[in-house]
């Protein structure tokens, strides 16, 4: 049975392949929304690449504050480098799900 972390590091979503499991975890957090009976209508009338990049600077700016990481322009700049990486990947990650189950992409 292989190791299981009993902690979670949450750096991880700063770093190139914690952007792309933060992407996924959105989209499909924005997938599930879709369905639920009050704001699935909302979000499926072609909100999705908002909603990603709300979440997307949501997950970051809660990882730069729970863990106290330091604020200054160099730090800033890497956050929103980060910030692009996940957003940017969470909206081709939408996309390409619309692709493969023949459904209009949000754009």
């Amino acid at each position: 049975m292989p190791d299981i972390p009993q902690n979670f590091d949450l750096t991880l979503v700063l770093t190139a392949a914690g952007a792309t499991v933060s992407a996924a975890l959105i989209a499909s957090i924005i997938e599930v929304l879709k369905k639920a009976p009050v704001i699935g209508p909302w979000v499926d009338a072609k909100r999705e690449p908002g909603l990603g990049v709300l979440l997307s600077l949501g997950l970051v700016a809660y990882t730069v504050a729970a863990l106290s990481l330091p604020v200054d322009l160099v730090s800033i700049a890497s956050y929103f480098v980060a910030f692009l990486g996940i957003a940017a990947l969470a909206s081709k990650a939408h996309d390409l799900a619309a692709t493969a189950t023949n459904s209009p992409p949000s754009s």
